[in-house]
């Protein structure tokens, strides 16, 4: 007697629920949102709307929560979801890349605050494309 399997059931592998997918997508769309907010609130200010530094700094304040917020969906999205694990470390370390961008900030080292503004900003958002592009329905 020779049991066969169904090329599906061996070549597919079994997918978690959908919902923390849907929430990562979410939420890390939400942090690259407000962390491309401070390039704006930033260029606001160098244009002479100086109210719009506070905005900048409050806004950096928000922007981490909300990479933690996601860094939790992430956790949600490895389990139950089944998803893949190096999303929890990349959302981790986009945060300790805030956390020394509002240090630099405040202690005004402006010539490394600006390009790693840029580069939190790239990051971000390549994970919210990933999580859009390759995640899977």
């Amino acid at each position: 007697m020779t049991v066969t399997s169904t090329p599906e059931s061996v070549s597919r592998p079994r997918l978690g629920p959908r919902w923390p997918r849907w929430i990562f997508r979410i939420t890390s769309t939400i942090a690259a949102i407000m962390l491309f907010d401070q390039a704006i609130f930033a260029g606001q200010f160098l244009g002479g709307t100086y109210g719009s530094l506070h905005v900048h700094r409050e806004n950096a304040t928000y922007a981490g929560i909300a990479m933690l917020v996601c860094v939790a969906s992430a956790v949600l999205l490895r389990w139950p979801g089944r998803g893949p694990w190096w999303p929890m470390l990349a959302g981790l370390g986009i945060f300790g890349l805030i956390a020394l961008q509002i240090v630099l900030g405040f202690t005004r080292v402006l010539t490394l605050h600006v390009p790693l503004g840029v580069a939190i900003i790239l990051v971000a958002a390549a994970l919210a494309v990933w999580a859009w592009m390759r995640l899977g329905r």
